[in-house]
């Protein structure tokens, strides 16, 4: 299921993205980002041609939804 990155944007430390970008030399476009929610995990992409592909150069990020939303299991 998609989620919108403004909804949890707020979670997520800025320095994720700038790392990313640094090691990776892709340049991250907040208004590209994809994100997605599936078997308790919320995963955010580069762009939707990275979700598509399911590339994972191209995840971002990978984080329990449980620990990136602070509710007990």
């Amino acid at each position: 299921m998609r989620i919108k990155f403004e909804e949890i944007r707020h979670l997520i430390p800025n320095y994720i993205f700038n790392e990313y970008g640094q090691l990776t030399g892709n340049y991250v476009h907040f208004d590209q980002i994809i994100c997605t929610s599936e078997d308790g995990r919320i995963k955010i992409w580069l762009n939707q041609e990275a979700l598509n592909a399911q590339d994972p150069e191209l995840l971002i990020c990978d984080y329990a939804e449980s620990a990136l939303r602070g509710l007990s299991q």
